[in-house]
């Protein structure tokens, strides 16, 4: 933590689409409360969302701006509002988290003179006209170092400038859990003693990202001649949510139980996590999973890379654990494969929870990413030499 005296620093503004359903979301409620804790003021701007409670719970102010919209009229809404937030609280930071965000928050800083800082949480689309709406920070931040190689290649932002930040998990919510917690959590979950192993994927089901949920869930189908009571948790919300329900009424109808149960838009995620056996998925996800001391297999759009061990290791923290570039295409068939090795070897399942753990609380805990953020907010407020 840094040395500048508490009492002078200023509000900081963080500014992000939402914060509804996602990884993006769910870093910045992380963000702020950590901030918070160590001293800061912090005012959250978005369009809103369930995450908002979160907030509330920490006595975190949230401004509703309607940060998610791409329409002119709403943007041009957007900023007159961002604008008059800043004078009125005294920001004399903004950390902006998704590209709408950034552009406006970027024409707000310079007009008031305050540092502006960007995390790059994904690799936007490029090309014209995205790259004028892709603005650089003061200091810009990157959740991976793929993603910062990206954005230096396809938005010119200069990778000097551009520190690798990864996601932080808070250990001590994402936990091995006690064996009464295991137990209330497979009956929150109606799960019986016959319904084992129990598997879980988690994410937004939003166009890009089903696929992957119903490839897990037809790999349930395939795996269950060896596994007869094997059960597919499968949390997460979207546009694409009466499809994945589809599908799991199919395999559910074929095996003639309930294997796979969508349990749609999931809040406390930790109880889906402590009655799994293994958890497919990707990111926070996987890394939420692995804090709570479950082997991972990731999976996702960009395909399969398999369990998260030590070989796969440096693959996969480049791409902050996402399936880019992974090495097997997406299918049904790769995931049972992977899911299959992992489960036969008791003995191997628990080394690899045991290996995850270790890795988050190690390298990618909330206390670490709050840290490293705290850093670039003071050098910068330190300095005050940004770019105008």
């Amino acid at each position: 933590m840094g040395q500048q005296n508490n009492s002078k620093r200023p509000p900081v503004l963080l500014a992000t689409m939402s914060l509804g359903l996602g990884g993006a979301e769910t870093h910045v409620v992380s963000l702020a409360t950590g901030l918070k804790r160590r001293g800061w003021q912090v005012i959250v701007a978005s369009a809103g969302g369930y995450q908002v409670r979160e907030l509330e719970r920490e006595l975190i102010p949230h401004v509703e701006i309607p940060l998610d919209s791409r329409s002119p009229f709403k943007m041009a809404e957007s900023f007159v509002r961002l604008s008059k937030l800043v004078q009125r609280e005294g920001v004399g930071l903004i950390h902006a988290h998704a590209r709408i965000p950034g552009f406006l928050s970027r024409a707000v800083a310079r007009q008031y003179g305050i540092p502006m800082v960007m995390t790059y949480h994904f690799p936007f689309k490029s090309g014209f006209p995205w790259k004028f709406f892709s603005p650089p920070g003061d200091i810009t931040i990157a959740v991976s170092e793929d993603i910062r190689t990206y954005i230096g290649r396809e938005f010119g932002i200069p990778t000097e400038s551009t520190v690798v930040i990864p996601n932080g998990i808070d250990t001590a919510v994402f936990r091995p859990p006690s064996a009464e917690e295991v137990e209330a959590s497979r009956t929150l979950f109606g799960l019986s003693p016959a319904d084992w192993p129990v598997l879980a994927y988690a994410s937004r089901l939003a166009p890009e990202l089903a696929e992957a949920a119903i490839a897990t869930i037809q790999a349930v189908g395939m795996l269950a001649e060896g596994m007869p009571g094997i059960t597919l948790l499968v949390a997460g919300d979207g546009s694409e949510l009466p499809v994945v329900e589809a599908e799991a009424a199919k395999i559910n109808s074929s095996l003639r139980r309930k294997a796979v149960r969508v349990l749609g838009l999931v809040e406390n995620m930790p109880p889906v996590y402590w009655v799994s056996s293994l958890v497919v998925g990707m990111s926070r996800v996987a890394l939420e999973a692995m804090a709570c001391a479950k082997p991972v297999v990731i999976a996702g759009p960009g395909g399969v890379t398999g369990p998260v061990q030590s070989d796969t290791l440096p693959f996969l923290a480049l791409r902050n654990f996402t399936s880019r570039d992974a090495p097997e295409a997406l299918s049904a068939s790769s995931i049972a494969a992977h899911v299959r090795t992992v489960l036969n070897e008791p003995a191997r399942a628990e080394d690899l929870g045991r290996y995850g753990r270790d890795l988050v609380v190690r390298s990618y805990s909330v206390d670490s990413m709050v840290a490293q953020t705290e850093s670039v907010y003071e050098n910068l407020l330190s300095t005050r030499q940004f770019s105008r």
